[in-house]
């Protein structure tokens, strides 16, 4: 018997877990308030290594909505994909097991979704920090239809196309699709499922509901390690969109050459992290074979700042101008000042 044949919720909220023993108490608090009888909670312990399951079984007893599956350790897109098969609700909608969904926002959106027959439905959501509980930003979508060539950049632009927790999806259609996290990807998994899922998109809606509050750390960019890998998943994905964008007709070369200079600069930033290399000439090597793969896609001198910020505004410049040296110097040093300030 498929799912597709014993729907018996309205929602399927699919949390993968992985030694967030700290996290799940509050994370249980939020999901308790959705109602039992339309709201399915599939909980995915990828094989932690502390009190994590436990504390998932308990749960699992006090609520007749909750299914608690148990697995070897195989990542986070293993463990969204098996709850996504395990669900059995019309709609899926993803929670990390740190963050925090909103019961009667969340509730909100599923009513517009199933009004709307909606394949995708996308939502608000808050940045809060972790330390202290305060929100840092909070996405600004208004309401309404979905349109791809209107709407795909502008939500790439604001920062909400990327994440998966800010979405909701129609479970028929991620079947009828084949639509799936890509399993052994260790960045931008969340990208690759959206994109995959937009392209096949028929009818979507925006909603304006703040229904998740994303929960990070201030110093969590920082603690981090380097990723030699880190470059070539914005390769792969800036590939995607460019192709994806000359296929529907939308040509928009100052937004590339945006989100290329980013990726630039962030490739600077994750050289300078923990575990980079070690000598500084080799450090720039690297960077200035990536300046050099950018440059290939598109032409950086219409490149414009990617955020209403003045450091930002003059990186984006050095990188205009193709003063590369300059602009790996600065990025790679302000880290560094940063990490000592920060005490790692």
């Amino acid at each position: 018997m498929t799912n597709e044949s014993r729907r018996v919720f309205d929602l399927s909220i699919v949390v993968p877990i992985y030694n967030a023993s700290a996290s799940l108490a509050t994370l249980f608090k939020h999901l308790a308030e959705l109602p039992q009888d339309g709201v399915e909670v599939v909980l995915v312990n990828d094989g932690s290594k502390d009190d994590s399951l436990e504390q998932c079984r308990r749960f699992e007893t006090s609520r007749s909505n909750v299914c608690v599956i148990d697995q070897a350790n195989g990542g986070v897109s293993v463990a969204r994909n098996t709850g996504i098969k395990a669900a059995q609700g019309d709609y899926i909608a993803f929670c990390d097991a740190d963050d925090q969904l909103l019961a009667s926002e969340v509730m909100s959106v599923l009513a517009k979704a199933q009004r709307a027959r909606a394949e995708i439905a996308v939502f608000n959501y808050a940045t809060i920090c972790e330390r202290d509980g305060h929100e840092l930003n909070r996405s600004t979508l208004a309401a309404g239809e979905f349109d791809f060539d209107h709407d795909f950049l502008m939500l790439y632009e604001a920062g909400v196309f990327n994440p998966v927790f800010n979405k909701m999806f129609s479970a028929e259609f991620l079947t009828r699709h084949a639509i799936a996290f890509e399993e052994g990807v260790a960045l931008g998994e969340d990208f690759r499922f959206n994109l995959d899922a937009f392209i096949a998109l028929q009818h979507g809606i925006i909603c304006s509901e703040h229904a998740y509050r994303y929960v990070v750390g201030q110093s969590e960019s920082l603690t981090t390690s380097y990723n030699p890998k880190q470059f070539s998943y914005f390769v792969y994905g800036l590939g995607r969109i460019e192709r994806l964008l000359r296929e529907r007709g939308i040509n928009d070369e100052h937004f590339l050459a945006k989100h290329w200079s980013r990726a630039l600069i962030n490739s600077a930033q994750n050289i300078a992290k923990r575990n980079g290399p070690s000598n500084p000439v080799d450090a720039f090597k690297e960077f200035k074979s990536n300046a050099c793969e950018a440059r290939r896609h598109v032409d950086l001198s219409k490149a414009e700042p990617y955020q209403n910020d003045r450091k930002i505004q003059f990186l984006v410049c050095l990188v205009r101008k193709q003063q590369d040296l300059l602009l790996f110097a600065l990025v790679f040093t302000m880290m560094k000042l940063k990490q000592k300030k920060a005490g790692v």
